[in-house]
């Protein structure tokens, strides 16, 4: 999440969906979420387009996908090797997966329930791990 938010503040084109399916699970991402709203006015538009969607997509029984995907490439966190709850190992795609993947996102964000404010990010229930 850090290397996001790094990316959000040092490339202001970048245009980032975020797309939860139900409220988030972890503090960590619920913190991640109001610093992507620091980092980022809603408002603005640059060169015409809106770069930071936030989102949740309802019922909470959709599933879940995990991935990061830009024009060239994307990752695919998998499971851990070294613990149940862990996601720290992944697969580099290349440009063509990650393109698909890029529309899967603007697709997905769609029907999603925008979470545009701290107090939207705050008033999401999130289980206390």
């Amino acid at each position: 999440m850090a290397a996001i938010e790094t990316a959000v503040a040092q490339h202001p084109d970048l245009v980032h969906h975020r797309i939860l399916y139900g409220a988030p699970r972890h503090r960590a991402l619920a913190d991640h979420l109001l610093k992507l709203l620091e980092l980022r006015d809603l408002s603005a538009r640059r060169n015409g387009i809106k770069t930071l969607h936030i989102g949740v997509v309802e019922p909470t029984e959709a599933l879940e996908r995990f991935f990061v995907a830009s024009e060239t490439q994307a990752v695919v966190p998998l499971p851990s090797c070294h613990g149940a709850e862990g996601f720290d190992c992944g697969v580099l795609l290349s440009r063509e997966a990650a393109v698909g993947l890029v529309h899967h996102a603007r697709e997905a964000c769609a029907p999603a329930r925008p979470v545009e404010t701290s107090q939207a990010v705050r008033a999401l229930p999130v289980r206390h791990n």
